[in-house]
């Protein structure tokens, strides 16, 4: 996967309409707007694991929640 510095992803979930911009890491694909962080991790630091995305919910106090994703077509 080639991810290009500007990009973004669109999401909707649970009513919510969220376009978040890439943002580079190392070990995982994250895209974040530092309320939300949607992320892939990778497989052997290689291959990006689209099967088990994450979208965790960030908090003002520096906590988190962990919201299970199911990818659709």
């Amino acid at each position: 996967m080639d991810i290009k510095p500007g990009a973004f992803i669109n999401i909707s979930w649970n009513k919510k309409k969220l376009m978040l911009p890439y943002s580079p890491r190392v070990g995982f694909i994250s895209f974040s707007d530092n309320k939300w962080d949607f992320r892939y991790n990778l497989k052997d630091n290689i291959k990006i694991n689209e099967e088990e995305p994450i979208l965790y919910e960030l908090l003002p106090n520096g906590k988190y929640v962990t919201h299970e994703c199911i990818l659709r077509d």
